[in-house]
């Protein structure tokens, strides 16, 4: 198994990290201290990548991430589409029933199941700069899920796994895994209450943790004590922590309506920003590698470890 045992100093501690990343803007010079344990405080997977998620109780992760995540992806034009061209797809929730059965459903809508189907017609998508297989699901899913968000949409399914390549230096954790999922950039994506409950001190109208469609909330950590992590242990699993992750306007987005608004991007924009990142550098969560495979529940504990130079 690929091992993940590499340190680093954060960004805002140097600005010469492995990020090659000047250090971001943050209202605190005091960096937050961490627990020796933090708590998960809620699970999330997405079933159809860029359709609202689904809360569970428990999930099976390994390194390519939670079981059942983004199993499915949307596309139009034959290409890759979500809630940033489409916001109306966070009114589509969806539900894993099965290893090969997903649930659509909307408000007022009659609700799908659909059966995932490897023999469909095949091409071949671009997908964050890696080519990708796969397998379209029909005309039936395909019908649905436009007459819901009012576009003209197929729905495919991956046809084989991939070597999921990101050719930057802070996601070498990550980079070159065979990925079986349509994961953004990382398996992993880990948020923190505390951080939410600073962010929403400043909002006028606070936001839910859906807004950033994390995999994995933890409680425990302080505010954005998330960016000092280098890794999580439960068990036979450890989380290792590959880099911020960097917001874009899905995070406008009501997960339930589908509308979208200025914030909490404005704000986060105000102070949790760093110059010269590699999707506009507004930081919120983390993005984890994974090394082990377990099933992790709500209310489990994990380890928390430091970077090698700090106390």
């Amino acid at each position: 198994m690929r091992s993940f045992d590499r340190r680093r100093k954060r960004d805002v501690a140097t600005p010469s990290s492995v990020c090659n990343h000047p250090p971001f803007e943050i209202e605190e010079p005091n960096l937050p201290l961490l627990p020796h344990h933090c708590t998960v405080a809620a699970l999330y997977t997405y079933p159809v990548k860029s359709c609202r998620g689904t809360a569970v109780e428990s999930a099976r992760i390994s390194p390519t991430g939670i079981e059942g995540d983004r199993q499915l992806m949307v596309l139009a034009q034959g290409r890759f589409v979500n809630q940033v061209r489409l916001p109306k797809l966070a009114t589509v929730a969806t539900r894993r029933i099965d290893p090969t059965t997903i649930a659509f459903h909307t408000v007022g809508g009659a609700p799908f199941v659909h059966s995932v189907a490897a023999d469909g017609a095949g091409t071949t998508v671009s997908y964050y700069g890696n080519s990708v297989p796969v397998v379209d699901q029909g005309d039936a899913v395909a019908a649905w899920i436009s007459e819901a968000v009012g576009a003209e949409l197929r729905v495919a399914a991956l046809k084989a796994a991939f070597r999921r390549s990101v050719p930057l230096a802070e996601f070498a954790v990550v980079d070159g895994i065979d990925q079986s999922r349509f994961v953004d950039v990382a398996p992993i994506l880990m948020t923190n209450t505390a951080s939410l409950a600073d962010l929403n001190a400043r909002l006028e109208t606070p936001v839910p943790m859906t807004r950033f469609r994390p995999n994995i909330v933890i409680d425990g950590l302080d505010a954005f004590g998330e960016d000092s992590v280098s890794d999580m242990r439960h068990g036979e699993v450890r989380l290792v922590r590959a880099t911020h992750c960097e917001r874009c306007a899905v995070t406008c987005n009501d997960q339930e309506t589908g509308q979208r608004s200025a914030e909490p991007l404005r704000t986060l924009r105000s102070y949790r920003h760093r110059e010269n990142g590699y999707a506009g550098g507004v930081l919120f969560g983390a993005y984890m590698g994974v090394e082990g495979t377990a099933t992790i529940c709500v209310g489990d504990t994990f380890a928390v470890g430091a970077p090698a130079d700090d106390p």
